[in-house]
């Protein structure tokens, strides 16, 4: 949640003390922090430039549309990986 509000490197950077500790912990902040960040588009470095990219190239991606698909991987994502990590 933190990655979307923020950028997934700060977020990543404020919760990884906590989770340092642990390795399941930890990994399951970096999924969180990575997988997490694809429902807003100013949430992961990836995205915006693949959203520039796009953009560049002539393509329009409407911002909701993308926030839906971003919603739905992220669920997905996080969801197997959780999980996994069980």
């Amino acid at each position: 949640m933190g990655a979307n509000l923020v950028n997934n490197l700060p977020a990543y950077l404020l919760v990884e003390p906590a989770a340092a500790d642990d390795v399941r912990r930890l990994v399951a902040t970096l999924v969180g922090v990575n997988a997490g960040a694809l429902v807003t588009p100013w949430a992961s470095l990836a995205t915006l430039l693949w959203l520039q990219r796009c953009r560049s190239a002539g393509l329009q991606v409407p911002l909701l549309r993308l926030a839906g698909w971003g919603a739905l991987c992220a669920t997905l994502c996080v969801t197997a990986a959780t999980l996994t990590i069980r």
